[in-house]
């Protein structure tokens, strides 16, 4: 009898205008969003190729594009291009294409999007229709007059629905990557189809969850167009209000002072200590450089007779904006991570950060960039930054200000160190998206066996 009604939800998902509908959206959408999303990042990566050839030697690093962002764009459109150090400040920049503006404002469409939105709300929808439909129409009823258990009834239309749903998915996933592998996608390069294959497995995993969603609306409801309505409010519940409502919930819980506040009181406290410096220092100016330009000058004398007073100063400053920048880092980090477990709420929300999380361009690799700049930052410090200062002095009225700079490194070429950044590693990929996969399985086991013991008790007549 399993065998039978599997047969016959197959047959009849197959024929219905629905799996026409899905399988024309998915065979353009999927394979067009890959190819279109390829071209981008070969784009990006031949602008940051030339950019790296072009300045060894300078203190800006080029963040490298991830090819797997042809799949789930994600943060790469976030995530800085461009990275300037100076001894004090960290200048990042991105390079958005100026002539996708449009793709900018709305959002770019990628696998990820497609599967997390589009798939999602037809899964919930196909499903929405499988016990109320059959109810309506009476087939329900002769069905459970056979000796059947609804055991096996409800388990082989979760199977034959959901197997449908995976055709046009499959299919077009498929067709995707051979046009990706005719462009030259370096798909058994750098443990990219490992990645590949997770991401295939999240997307099945996140699809039956909704799909056990949609049954489960379906066996407590016992009109079609109720059981619609419900999924499709439901579908935007999880997909939108939840992820949504994520962040600014976080921020009321963990408030976070914005970048703009925390970088006027940097600039506020190292402005400060500054002009303590200055005034530490007069003398010295006084004496080797005479006032405001006037008397004798040695600049080689000063360079030397400033080094003890101004080091106290400069290690104060130091060691002050790094305490800044670490408290501020930390509180945006315990924000980030509450907001993202309230969004976790939503199987929507688990299967986007695990899925971007694969394709390298989600919250760890964000975490990881910034990791490798704060390394970065110490290498050039012992290579470069050490040796050179800026002085500031002031009048004692404020009327005037006179800045001098210079390098007390001696002579020779600047061992410029190189940027080392790493994506991260499968295993650590995985490590970190355990908790949301773990999720996943948890909302299709809860879903089903909620919709499995609501279609014991439901009411056929």
């Amino acid at each position: 009898m399993f065998g039978t009604i599997f047969r016959k939800e197959l047959l009849d998902q197959i024929l219905s205008p629905k799996f026409l509908i899905v399988s024309l959206l998915c065979l353009v959408l999927i394979p067009a969003s890959l190819a279109l999303n390829y071209a981008s990042y070969r784009s990006a990566y031949q602008e940051f190729d030339s950019s790296q050839r072009e300045a060894k030697a300078t203190t800006t690093v080029f963040r490298e594009p991830s090819v797997l962002s042809t799949f789930g764009v994600g943060l790469e459109s976030v995530l800085p291009k461009t990275v300037t150090f100076t001894k004090y400040q960290v200048d990042a920049k991105g390079t958005q294409a100026q002539n996708e503006v449009l793709s900018n404002i709305n959002g770019k469409l990628d696998f990820v999007v497609i599967t997390s939105f589009l798939l999602g709300l037809f899964a919930v929808l196909y499903a929405g229709s499988l016990v109320s439909g059959e109810k309506e129409s009476g087939t329900l009823k002769l069905v459970l007059s056979n000796p059947a258990q609804r055991s096996a009834v409800i388990t082989a239309k979760f199977l034959g629905g959901f197997s449908v749903l995976l055709i046009p998915f499959g299919v077009s996933t498929l067709l995707g990557v051979l046009i990706l592998l005719l462009e030259g996608f370096p798909l058994f390069a750098a443990g990219n189809l490992g990645r590949l294959i997770a991401l295939a497995g999240l997307s099945v995993l996140y699809l039956s969850a909704l799909f056990a969603l949609g049954l489960l609306i379906s066996t407590r409801t016992h009109r079609t167009s109720l059981a619609l309505l419900a999924s499709f409010f439901v579908w935007i519940f999880l997909t939108f209000v939840i992820p949504k409502t994520s962040e600014p919930i976080a921020g009321l819980i963990r408030h976070v002072p914005s970048e703009e506040v925390m970088k006027a009181s940097r600039t506020q406290v190292r402005n400060q200590i500054e002009k303590e410096k200055g005034k530490a220092l007069a003398p010295l100016m006084t004496k080797y450089l005479g006032d405001q330009g006037q008397g004798k000058w040695d600049w080689d004398a000063y360079s030397k007779a400033r080094g003890p007073v101004a080091k106290v100063y400069e290690d104060q400053l130091a060691e002050t904006l790094q305490k800044f920048d670490a408290d501020f880092e930390r509180q945006k980090a315990a924000r980030r991570a509450l907001s993202l477990n309230i969004a976790r709420l939503s199987p929507a929300s688990s299967y986007t950060q695990s899925a971007l999380a694969f394709c390298h361009t989600g919250v760890p690799d964000l975490e990881n960039f910034s990791r490798s700049l704060q390394a970065h930052f110490l290498l050039l410090t012992q290579a470069l930054f050490q040796y050179q200062f800026t002085d500031t002095f002031e009048s004692a009225d404020g009327s005037s200000r006179r800045q001098m700079g210079g390098d007390t490194r001696q002579g020779g070429k600047i061992d410029y160190p190189a940027f080392r950044y790493r994506f991260p590693s499968f295993a650590e990929t995985l490590k970190e998206t355990a908790p949301d996969i773990v999720l996943l399985a948890l909302f299709n086991l809860i879903f089903f066996a909620a919709a499995y013991f609501s279609f014991t008790r439901y009411d056929a007549r």
